[in-house]
């Protein structure tokens, strides 16, 4: 999922944050956000992610302890997230 989004979000950062906190403006989403924020759902599906998959990297100290069924639904999420963004449906406007 980071790395289509990566594509999108900053495609000239080679080491990107993938953060569009600050740069909504930059992006328009196929599906409307009933707020008038079109990134927001695929935002708060992205911060979904980071805060809630943290074993996704693997790393030698403990992460947040996940259940087979989060996993189940994190994998989901990263899976809507990448076609998302590879194929148009959230992009950067010109």
């Amino acid at each position: 999922m980071e790395c289509a989004a990566h594509a999108v979000i900053q495609p000239t950062n080679a080491r990107a944050a993938l953060e569009i906190r600050n740069a909504r403006h930059k992006f328009s989403a196929a599906i409307p956000s009933p707020a008038g924020d079109p990134i927001a759902p695929a935002e708060a599906m992205m911060r979904a992610l980071w805060e809630g998959q943290t074993s996704r990297h693997g790393a030698q100290t403990a992460t947040v302890p996940e259940t087979l069924d989060a996993a189940r639904a994190g994998v989901h999420l990263a899976a809507a997230l990448v076609q998302w963004f590879v194929s148009g449906a959230v992009a950067r406007t010109p």
